[in-house]
């Protein structure tokens, strides 16, 4: 569908046709069709469902609110004259019917109504207007909700957000309406059931709901709250709620009016994973009355608690959730062995199927289930379970946007489909993250597009949480279901400027979908939530950050600044935005910013501080006052939040959800000490800890070409104000300053004037004083000549052109660093690598192994058939370590590999499978999704000194790598993201 195009006099082209078959004809070439401006289309329907009517009110009042014109709304064909916006449902009406194959054969293509949930608008003026107007728009579905797609298609093509309710998207103000001549068709979608799952309402969504939007529902959330969701959904082409079931909500159906506004607005009602047969077992089973919740031993009262509620629900739609969990999301009571509980599953499937048959007029291979292999419970279904075939298998992801398991080839035959449940929001082991959602779509992405590869095509649920503020990835999580393959083709950061300019105009949608970028990159690396370095159950005490404030240029202190940077260009974005749109603005790009920033300023800042107090530096407190300051900032931020449009929202933002120990103030360091102003002096690379007596302040080795600044801190272990010089002992040492005077403490960067340096190894000197102290830092530095563009070189190795072999990476105290994307060469074979941005941890872009659905190679075939990317480095002989950072990707299937392969020179290629796919309870898998990376290590030998080609095998699909690591001295280093990259820039 072509998108809407915004003319300087306030009108709007709607029906640009895309030049694929439906229709010739591009705004400003063919004729338009006015539908407001002077006089106001009015909106005739005929529908034979609420949720038509409802979405025609809603496109009433959407074009009032866009052009300040409200057109009147009949239903009936009968007596159209003028402008008209005509809606139906393609078979309720035989006028409209015929009309509308009418309309398609004059545009010599199908309507395509013939399929679910799709839907045609249709434009024109003059003789070509039918049902007697002047100028109309036809809007026609295939279904109900295919009809109340195509009406809110139309109102975003006007300008009006999906969540202009929900988010406070203002619309535009437009004088006149305008569409193009021609018919556009969409659908049918591309997975058939698309929903959220709202969830971990606690302390977000229901209170926000039962004290605010909607005050007399004390005990939960009723339907003038779900009615809102669902409009959401639909706007969003969504059909599917899983309601929101923790303790504390009254289950869904025992509030009077939710199933109600379900059937009016057309939205297919399921249950979470651990809610069989449409109950909420939090709220409705009542063990002082109702006995266990043990299927082994009370096995007649939960069949008569789920035949109660099926007989209530069998007539409307819904998806029914069928197994067994235990209450509130814990594992399945009963059965001692692995096999008793396979026999007891299994038990309660058959029962389940009997009920649903009694029920309903058809047998219950027609009533739609799905089958959802969570936690626990997959290890049942791989162990001997059999689910109907008509079942949909519903695979999890591990919670953190990865997915743990895909049907095999034999299931993917399945008549029942297969789904997917994803997290947007999770709650539970390693630890949550439910405030701030951070997963980047390039990630939803990637795993979904694969999942719908391999057929995973009849359900999807996103669990979205409280929906606020995971609004921008929920809308991208929809667009995907809607239209995986046209979505995931375009890449995610067209797709956030083009969702940028939707929400706030073209102006600065570049600029927001950069912030927006970042903020990912740096969520990627660490959520905001998880910077305490703890865990969950049982929640534990936060430990020391591993972003070092001491290394690698500082990187705790490069990571602030990033997130300082996108604060400050979002707070200046907002400025230039008009005052109607910063209030969305604030929802959907400023709050998570700079809530980010402050979770992160609060760890670092007191990390820091602790650091410095070590150090003696009576400037510690300045850092621990940083991190209070963090803190009154998030708290002021979701201040600002839940006040705004006069309190709508006051409730929905909780700045600490379940109080977890990552929201409490963390420890800072301080520094007593009564004496006068104190030099000292520690470099980068050194703690330099108070009291451990001389040191050598000897600065990381200086590589040539990689020409990176190190820093010296000059520090005060006194009170007082210290004056500072410093006196070089050798020209080639290059000081941002010579001279200052600072009371607490002086960063001075040192680099390298390489022109006039030694052209041998060497190690330099200069001299800080102050305070009646000199101190000497040791410069060493290791020159390099200047490298050929060509691979040709003495050693042997093998030659490329200069365009293919640029980029050479050199060892630099003890690490070769590379970033997958800078690639020497890339050979494509039956696999590919490809860039993709959004998947990596530092650069924003990572090396992925296409197709997404490829071949699995064989080790004996990875020379003649895998992708290789290759990396040239210089180093000098000896054992290496090879430490390749990747995404924590697993493979598709149960026992599927997920490998890569690697090879140094003429070295027969290792291959790895990295995958470490454990439970919850896996310390490994634990450290990995924390940090979103897996750290896989080779052993090699390097045998000559020089320059050397490592290259990197793609030899299943969906693997992405980040980093490359080649470690030459075997040291451990304690830092998060590992070292700069060591390219050569004298090459670039």
């Amino acid at each position: 569908m072509a998108q809407m195009t915004r003319t300087d006099d306030h009108e709007i082209a709607v029906l640009e046709t895309d030049g694929t078959g439906v229709g010739e004809t591009r705004a400003g070439t063919a004729p338009v069709v006015p539908l407001v401006g002077g006089s106001t289309a009015q909106i005739r329907y005929v529908a034979d469902a609420p949720v038509v009517e409802i979405a025609v009110d809603d496109l009433q009042a959407d074009i009032d609110r866009v052009t300040g014109q409200l057109p009147t709304c009949d239903s009936g064909l009968d007596d159209i004259s003028g402008r008209a916006i005509v809606v139906g449902t393609y078979g309720v009406d035989d006028a409209f019917d015929r009309t509308v194959d009418q309309l398609a054969t004059d545009d010599e293509c199908d309507h395509g109504l013939e399929a679910r949930e799709s839907y045609f608008l249709w434009a024109g003026s003059g003789d070509d207007a039918p049902f007697g107007a002047d100028d109309a728009l036809v809007i026609a579905g295939s279904d109900p909700r295919g009809t109340a797609y195509g009406v809110y298609e139309f109102a975003r093509r006007l300008g009006v957000s999906p969540w202009y309710w929900w988010a406070d998207v203002p619309t535009p103000e437009r004088d006149a309406v305008r569409v193009t001549a021609g018919l556009e068709r969409d659908g049918p979608p591309s997975v058939r059931y698309r929903g959220l799952f709202i969830n971990d309402e606690d302390f977000g969504f229901r209170e926000w709901a039962q004290r605010t939007h909607d005050p007399p529902t004390p005990d939960g959330i009723g339907p003038k709250t779900y009615e809102r969701v669902f409009e959401l959904l639909l706007r969003l082409k969504g059909n599917t709620i899983w309601p929101a079931m923790h303790e504390g909500t009254r289950a869904f159906y025992r509030y009077e009016g939710n199933r109600e506004a379900a059937e009016r607005y057309s939205i297919v009602v399921g249950t979470s994973h651990c809610e069989p047969m449409h109950r909420n077992n939090v709220d409705e089973w009542d063990a002082s009355t109702d006995g266990e919740w043990n299927y082994e031993t009370n096995a007649e009262r939960i069949r008569e608690y789920w035949d109660d509620r099926v007989a209530e629900v069998a007539g409307h739609e819904n998806v029914f959730t069928v197994g067994m969990r235990g209450i509130h999301d814990s594992g399945m009571p009963g059965g001692d062995t692995r096999d008793e509980r396979v026999a007891l599953l299994q038990r309660v499937l058959d029962d389940q199927r009997d009920i649903l048959e009694e029920h309903h007029d058809a047998p219950a291979e027609s009533v739609p289930q799905i089958f959802c292999p969570y936690k626990e419970v997959l290890d049942l279904y791989r162990n001997g379970l059999e689910v109907p075939d008509d079942v949909c298998i519903v695979w999890p992801d591990d919670n953190f946007g990865y997915l743990r398991r895909l049907p095999t080839d034999e299931e993917r035959s399945r008549s029942g489909g297969h789904g997917v449940y994803y997290h947007l929001s999770y709650w539970g082991r390693p630890h949550d993250h439910q405030w701030l959602c951070s997963v980047p779509p390039a990630l939803i992405r990637e795993e979904l597009q694969r999942a719908y590869r391999r057929d995973v095509d009849r359900l999807w649920i996103a669990n979205v949480g409280d929906i606020k503020p995971a609004e921008t990835e929920t809308e991208y999580f929809f667009e995907l279901a809607w239209d995986v393959e046209g979505v995931a083709a375009r890449s995610t950061t067209d797709w956030l400027t083009e969702w940028a300019a939707r929400k706030f105009g073209p102006s600065r949608a570049a600029d927001i979908a950069d912030v927006l970028a970042e903020y990912y990159r740096l969520a990627l690396a660490r959520k905001p939530e998880h910077v305490g370095w703890n865990s969950v159950y049982p929640d534990t005490e936060k430990n020391e950050p591993t972003f070092s404030a001491i290394d690698h240029g500082d990187e705790a202190r490069r990571r602030l600044e990033a997130y300082e940077r996108i604060d400050e260009t979002a707070a200046a974005i907002r400025e230039d935005l008009p005052a109607e749109s910063r209030t969305a603005f604030f929802h959907l790009v400023e709050y998570p910013i700079r809530c980010a920033r402050a979770m992160n300023e609060r760890a670092l800042e007191a990390m820091r501080s602790r650091l410095y107090a070590g150090q003696g530096r009576t400037g510690a407190e300045t850092y621990a006052d940083r991190s209070r300051a963090a803190f009154e900032r998030i708290e002021a931020a979701t201040e600002r939040y839940n006040a705004s449009s006069d309190g709508k929202w006051r409730g929905m933002m909780s700045a600490s959800p379940r109080d977890l120990p990552v929201f409490d103030p963390p420890a800072t360091g301080h520094v007593t000490d009564d004496q006068g102003p104190t030099l000292d002096v520690t470099v980068e690379g050194s703690a330099g800890v108070a009291g451990t007596g001389l040191r050598d302040r000897r600065l990381p080795t200086f590589v040539q070409g990689v020409d990176r600044p190190r820093f010296v801190d000059c520090y005060n272990r006194g009170t007082g104000t210290i004056e500072w010089s410093a006196t070089v002992d050798d020209e080639w040492i290059d000081l941002e300053r010579t001279a200052g005077m600072f009371d607490e403490d002086d960063r001075l960067w040192v680099t390298v004037d390489w022109d006039a340096a030694p052209d041998s190894a060497t190690t330099g000197r200069f001299r800080i004083e102050g305070a009646g102290r000199e101190l000497e830092v040791a410069v060493p530095i290791r020159p390099r000549e200047q490298p050929s563009r060509s691979a040709a070189a003495a050693d042997g190795s093998e030659s490329g052109s200069a365009d293919e072999r640029a980029p050479i990476f050199v060892e630099s105290n003890g690490r070769v660093a590379i970033e997958a994307d800078h690639p020497t060469a890339v050979e494509q074979g039956d696999t590919r690598w490809e860039p993709v941005e959004g998947l990596s941890r530092t650069t924003g872009t990572a090396m992925v192994s296409r197709p997404v659905d490829g071949p699995h190679i064989d080790a004996d075939a990875v020379h003649s058939r895998a992708a290789r990317l290759e990396y040239d480095f210089v180093a000098d002989a000896g054992d290496v370590r090879v430490e390749v950072q990747l995404l924590p990707t697993h493979g598709p299937t149960d026992g599927t590999p997920h490998r890569y392969a690697i090879g140094i020179d003429d070295a027969e290629p290792t291959v790895v499978d990295f995958d470490a796919n454990g439970g919850e309870h896996d310390p490994q898998w634990q450290r990995n999704v924390l940090r979103s990376s897996v750290h896989s290590t080779t052993d090699h030998e390097l045998d000559r000194a020089g320059r050397h080609t490592l290259s990197l095998y793609a030899t299943d699909p969906a693997v992405v790598v980040d980093r490359v690591l080649v470690i030459t001295d075997g040291e451990a280093r304690r830092s998060y993201l590992g070292p700069l990259e060591t390219r050569d820039r004298r090459l670039d």
